[in-house]
């Protein structure tokens, strides 16, 4: 099992300051006996919770302090050493306490404000101090853990105000702060945060405050990956002066990040930049940061070799074991897992030799950058969401920054990036120190006997009694409890190395064993478990195969087959010496090979020698000619490129063959070509092409006449004109044109006798099958005697006729209706149409005879009327009951039962209501859609006594009218 521990903040920051002290020009001083050279406490600044040893005698406790000239004088066992200001001035010396939170100076004579700002003004507070203890190491507990505290100060920067001691070897270190005033008077002051028996000893010289700020600088401090393969570098960036607040940092290069804190994790190899701004936009950049993994396996160097011939390759260091592999693959290389290979490559090869293994670079722990929250973990604390204003003891709460959840505690971001989530702690009391702060919430699995590491990242949050943590995986203590940084905001890493054994699963809790009440605050992030890093190296060598010198050899001229070919030299020009293989062919075209003899370095080579055959010249065929047809000359190079002579004469009145005898020394054989000459003339026949009629199909001509003579037509194929087409017989067939008319026939359009129109539903005669031209077909659709319908004619097939139509009109009968009604004193029937045009009129009386002619007629007399209408030839007929022609109103009735003026006739008068009203205005009778149902009784029917009663009409179609009727029984 191995612990490691790792700083990201803290000398580096000191050391950066340390450059700064000296630079720009001198301002005026607010402290008086900064240097410590007028005087002790109470003298410009005042110690409160330490005692001042005087006189001096080499011996001192923890808890008291001494102003003089060297710590040796204080305490013999401490680092002997001059003053700051001079060597030899004086110095304040502080024995550490073993009480926390101990105030050493603060300023002012009696420990107070002092005067002299003015608020709204930026100013620099510093100081020197240095480790005077033999006891302090790395170790951060033997180092002073420093706090300051300002009063009536905003914008501290740096933000963190709690430091530790630097080591001795160190020497003297600067420590600056800027401010702004709030008011004209400031406090600072500084104490020891923490109890420490073993070392805490450290001296303090040169105090100053100064008007003006810090400069804006910083620093960066690098992890290298610890392989070629991971990353698990880091960069970690250190910003002091400027302007708060910093704009967020920025990393790019191999990999890009940007956070809050400055601090990159997880980087390879690569080289990287980084920058960052303050408020008032002054930047830092650092470029060309270079993190290099460690490599120490080492191969032989690159080899150059001839063609045969083995080197030997060796590979040194890694991880001591080997893997050889070759590109392209060579198969001399027969044992790849030796440190040593012998190899002999045909061509030139690279060899890659990898040592060690990789390994799996995944956390197992879940939410271990509490990312998801305030989940898949456990803890014995209680989680509270506002310990304020006291704290409470054994809490916890998953936030961004501690401040925020217990303003007592420091203001620092996650180490994740800043401005993620961490989990902070208010520490627990319990003596026992058996409190489980974190511990993984699910079984984590894991393969046996195999090396992981477990990690975490821890800062304390107050400078006081810092929490001394403890991990045991699987119950088992990983070793000695870890102290957090004395340091606030500083994070940490510590790491155990852990081999599973026989285990299968892993569980895991982290321990707070102080249990003091107060400091004891602490934050936990990027809890981590993964494979113990193993690396994976590689190296490459390669090996340059030469193929040496090439031999060269004139060449040798084509031969025909059997001819002479001579033995080919066993030096080449350039002086190899060797063999050809194989034996010389006069007979085929062969490719020779040189072999070089042995020792010369130098590559085969090949020779072609080409054996030519006897070639047969060929030609394009002549086609056929008619006797005495010009004959062009036969070509005196065939199509391979032969030359020579054609017999005998050409000749274009009879068939001949030809003879091509090619000229000497060109491995060509005779040939022959045969010219045919045809000696009649024909001329070509064709079946003729019946007539067609205008726009029918028109089949393609022949393209070979009756004789078998091929050939083309022109013009094009024609349907709508009777056209005289050319037959041009094709060449060579001593054939001559000739030509066929195919007819094309004009349709004729048949006629027929137009039909009257007809009335709806009259009988309608079947149309004519041929037309006046004798055109003979068919008509559609079926004869319809409803309706006006247009009739179309079809030609029978084989006429060269089109179709024509024929129109017959269906007139519909006149559609009416009859009304009656009075016209003023008139009884009046009227004709109601639609559409009245061209209508004729016919009344006839009760009688039959008739009585008008007009839309409409008068009568005076009930009985049955009838109207004949006759529109464009058709005629409609209706009847009309009239039972009263009445069109006055009566002035009495005598209902008497005899028949004659019996009841009040409205009949004719279209009476909406009837009201009737005795002489005092009392209403007897009333009756809507009256007609003639009054005959002198009351509503109830009770028969009402003679005498005049008064009416009251409404009609559908007049205005109402009203006046008077008597009732007289007796007449």
């Amino acid at each position: 099992m191995k612990i490691r521990i790792h700083h990201f903040l803290g000398k580096i920051v000191l050391i950066f300051i340390f450059s700064l002290f000296g630079s720009g020009t001198a301002k005026a001083q607010i402290l008086t006996n900064g240097d410590f050279e007028t005087g002790g406490s109470g003298t410009g600044f005042f110690v409160h919770d330490y005692t001042q040893i005087n006189p001096l005698n080499g011996t001192s406790s923890p808890g008291f302090y001494a102003r003089t000239t060297n710590p040796v004088l204080m305490n013999s066992t401490y680092i002997s050493g001059g003053d700051h200001t001079s060597g030899t001035g004086n110095m304040l010396i502080v024995d550490g306490s073993l009480l926390s939170n101990r105030f050493f100076w603060t300023t002012g004579s009696t420990g107070g404000a002092i005067g002299g700002f003015t608020a709204g003004t930026t100013y620099t507070f510093s100081f020197w101090i240095r480790s005077v203890s033999n006891e302090v190491t790395d170790d951060a507990s033997t180092r002073a853990s420093i706090g300051l505290f300002f009063v009536n100060a905003n914008s501290i920067n740096p933000a963190n105000q709690n430091f530790l001691a630097p080591l001795p070897s160190e020497g003297w270190v600067n420590v600056q702060y800027s401010f702004v005033a709030a008011a004209n008077n400031v406090m600072v002051r500084l104490k020891t945060n923490n109890p420490g028996p073993i070392g805490n000893d450290f001296a303090v010289d040169d105090f100053s405050i100064v008007q003006g700020g810090l400069p804006f600088a910083g620093s960066f401090v690098s992890v290298n990956p610890t392989c070629p393969t991971t990353n698990d570098g880091a960069i970690t960036v250190n910003l002091t002066g400027g302007t708060l607040p910093y704009t967020a940092y920025n990393l790019t290069g191999t990999t890009t990040q940007s956070n809050n804190n400055g601090i990159f994790t997880g980087l390879g190899e690569g080289t990287y930049t980084v920058s960052v701004s303050d408020a008032n936009g002054q930047q830092f950049t650092q470029t060309a940061i270079v993190l290099a993994a460690p490599n120490s396996l080492q191969v032989s160097a690159d080899a150059t070799i001839c063609t045969g011939q083995s080197t030997t390759l060796t590979a040194t260091g890694g991880a001591n074991s080997y893997t050889w592999t070759a590109n392209p693959p060579d198969a001399s290389l027969t044992n790849p897992n030796n440190s040593t290979q012998t190899v002999s490559p045909t061509v030139t090869t690279t060899y890659t030799v990898t040592s060690g293994s990789s390994f799996d670079p995944t956390n197992l722990i879940q939410n271990g950058d509490f990312s998801q929250g305030d989940t898949l973990f456990t803890t014995e604390y209680t989680y509270v969401e506002n310990p304020n204003p006291f704290g409470v003891q054994a809490a916890y709460s998953i936030v961004t920054n501690p401040s925020a959840w217990f303003t007592a505690f420091s203001s620092c971001g996650d180490h994740t990036s800043g401005s993620g989530n961490l989990m902070v702690f208010d520490g627990a009391t319990d003596p026992t120190g058996n409190v489980i702060a974190w511990s993984n919430q699910n079984p984590v699995t894991v393969l046996p006997n195999t090396t992981y590491t477990f990690s975490y990242y821890v800062a304390s949050v107050s400078p006081e009694n810092p929490a001394n943590l403890e991990v045991r995986i699987n119950g088992v203590s990983q070793g000695a409890p870890v102290l957090a940084p004395g340091a606030t905001c500083l994070w940490t890493q510590v790491s155990y190395d852990w081999n599973s054994g026989a285990n299968t699963t892993a569980n895991f809790a982290i321990y707070d064993k102080n249990a003091a009440s107060g400091g004891n605050d602490f934050a936990l992030d990027d809890i981590t478990f993964r494979e113990a890093t193993t690396c994976q190296y590689q190296e490459t060598v390669t090996v340059t195969v030469t193929p040496g010198t090439v031999p060269t050899f004139a060449s040798v001229s084509p031969i025909c087959s059997g001819g002479n070919l001579s033995a080919l030299p066993t030096t080449s020009n350039n002086g190899i010496s060797g063999t050809w293989s194989p034996a010389l062919n006069d007979s085929a075209t062969t490719v020779y090979t040189f072999t070089p003899n042995a020792g010369q370095c130098a590559s085969a080579t090949t020779l072609t020698i080409t054996v030519n055959p006897g070639t047969t010249p060929t030609f394009a065929s002549v086609g056929p000619i008619c006797s005495g047809a010009p004959l062009s000359p036969l070509p005196t190079t065939s199509n391979e490129g032969i030359v020579g002579t054609w017999s005998p004469a050409l000749n274009n009145s009879a068939t001949t063959v030809y003879t091509f005898t090619p000229n000497a020394g060109q491995c060509a054989s005779v040939a022959t070509l045969t010219i045919t000459v045809n000696q009649t003339n024909l001329t070509p026949t064709f079946a003729s092409v019946a007539p067609i009629c205008l726009g029918e199909n028109l089949s393609g001509l022949p393209t070979t006449s009756l004789e078998g003579i091929l050939g083309i037509w022109s013009p094009a194929l024609n349907n709508s004109a009777t056209t005289v087409y050319t037959f041009t017989p094709n060449a060579g067939q001593c054939a001559n044109a000739t030509t066929l008319t195919i007819v094309v026939n004009q349709p004729i359009v048949p006629t027929f006798a137009a039909i009257a129109p007809i009335c709806a539903g009259s009988t309608l005669s079947p149309l004519p099958t041929a037309s006046a031209e004798g055109i003979t077909g068919t008509w559609s659709p079926a004869l319809d005697n409803s309706a006006t319908t247009i009739y179309t004619f079809t030609p029978n097939i084989g006429q060269c006729a089109t179709a024509t139509t024929l129109t017959i009109t269906v007139n519909e009968a006149p559609d009416f209706s009859i009304s009656q009604g009075c016209d003023g004193a008139s009884y009046v029937l009227n004709a109601v149409q639609s559409d009245a045009s061209n209508s004729v009129y016919a009344w006839f009386g009760p009688n039959g005879t008739q009585i008008g002619s007009q839309a409409s007629v008068a009568i005076s007399a009930p009985g049955m009327y009838e109207l004949v209408v006759t529109q464009n030839g058709c005629s409609s007929q209706q009847n009309v009951n009239v039972t009263s022609t009445l069109c006055t109103i009566q002035k009495g009735i005598s209902a008497n039962n005899d028949g004659l003026n019996d009841y009040f006739d409205l009949e004719g008068f279209n009476v909406s209501r009837l009201q009737i009203f005795n002489r005092y205005g009392t209403e007897v009778y009333a009756k809507s859609g009256y007609k003639k149902e009054w005959y002198g009784q009351s509503d109830k029917g009770n028969e009402l006594p003679d005498g005049t009663y008064y009416y009251v009409i409404n009609f559908d179609d007049r205005k109402t009218k009203t006046g008077w009727i008597y009732v007289n029984r007796a007449q």
